[in-house]
């Protein structure tokens, strides 16, 4: 009877546990092996990190960064290289689907699993169910704030300009600069002028209704945009480098096509400002540099400090930077798809466009 009961106190025990993860010994299999597959958890093997593999992300991502800035700022000094638009709008869709799958399955999927591994302490790990959840939305909240400030700023400095020109009532739809002649502006459903610029990660690309904006409005619109997406692109580095090798080639394809047609429309932007070639050359390399910098300094984290990958410090930290950068992923995905793809469907594949029904299925 002892012997029975003490087997159905551990049976009871065991279950007890079944909806989490196991903190028995015997059940340790059953825990790696429900997780270890897809993130590599508190335990060895699966979970291994190679420095080689992520000093090689750190060069191809800044290879798309370069790509992505140069194109752009190439086509400004040579016309013949210009990006056809519609092929930088099915490129920049494509970018949408996979970081909007990236941010929600990858990203804080693995980071609300992380909060639950065993080497979590208990008292952390059982005061709150939804740390991933939670700290995405801070960051979607703090990309929103930042997006709001400076696009207030931006306008209100260009409405300031608009302002003290002579002709308020024309209407000017001009993509600023020597890039002009690869954009085209449309009249949308409420009469606003929507210019075939690109738009930011986060920020608005419209064409001016009025006077045109000047010089110094358009450079400070570029550093704006410069600063917002440098950061998070530091941060998304980050990620990468401190992610273990099975999420890591999956992060790289994710960061490596963010990097590009974000590079592209930074470019673009950068080009319409009017500044001087060195300041181009410098902005397009502080951006380039950024997500790679954000890289090294996760590889240097995880191999200079000998932190383990095994360990609770790596572990909450890939969490905490995996909600995050997640969150600010899925707001940027969000802001493309609910702003760039709609005018990008009147503009392109709209009444009167060339092969509407083509472009209206390739823009799908």
């Amino acid at each position: 009877m002892g012997g029975a009961s003490e087997h159905q106190g551990g049976h009871n025990h065991d279950h007890s546990h079944s909806h989490g993860h196991d903190h028995g010994e015997g059940e340790g299999e059953g825990a790696d092996g429900a997780h270890g597959h897809s993130h590599g958890g508190c335990a060895d093997g699966e979970g291994s990190y190679s420095v080689g593999l992520h000093v090689a992300a750190i060069f191809v991502v800044l290879l798309a960064s370069l790509i992505g800035t140069a194109i752009p700022l190439v086509g400004k000094y040579a016309p013949a290289l210009r990006m056809p638009p519609f092929a930088f709008v099915v490129g920049k869709c494509m970018a949408t689907g996979v970081v909007l799958v990236v941010a929600t399955i990858h990203m804080i999927n693995h980071a609300a699993i992380g909060f639950k591994e065993d080497c979590v302490p208990a008292r952390f790990r059982e005061s709150y169910d939804a740390y991933a959840f939670l700290l995405a939305v801070i960051a979607a909240l703090i990309m929103h704030a930042v997006d709001v400030t400076v696009t207030a700023f931006v306008v209100g400095d260009e409405d300031a300009g608009a302002g003290a020109g002579e002709d308020g009532d024309k209407r000017v739809c001009e993509p600023h600069g020597d890039d002009v002649k690869a954009a085209a502006c449309d009249v949308d459903d409420q009469g606003v002028v929507v210019g075939a610029g690109h738009r930011s990660s986060s920020h608005h690309h419209h064409c001016a209704v009025g006077p045109q904006p000047g010089k110094t409005q358009r450079l400070v619109s570029a550093l704006f945009m410069e600063f917002a997406v440098t950061a998070h692109s530091l941060f998304i580095g980050l990620t990468l480098g401190i992610a273990r090798d099975p999420e890591t080639v999956t992060l790289i394809v994710a960061l490596a096509l963010h990097q590009l047609f974000e590079g592209l429309a930074l470019g673009a932007r950068i080009a319409e400002s009017s500044m001087r070639l060195s300041l181009e050359l410098l902005l397009a390399l502080i951006f380039s540099f950024s997500a790679p910098l954000g890289t090294a300094v996760g590889v240097g984290v995880v191999a200079g400090a000998r932190v383990s990958v095994a360990g609770v410090v790596f572990t909450l930290l890939q969490a905490i930077s995996s909600a995050f950068c997640g969150g600010i992923l899925l707001y940027l995905a969000f802001i493309l798809l609910l702003g760039d793809f709609p005018s990008d469907m009147r503009r392109h594949a709209g009444p009167g466009a060339p092969h509407r029904g083509w472009r209206y299925r390739g823009i799908l």
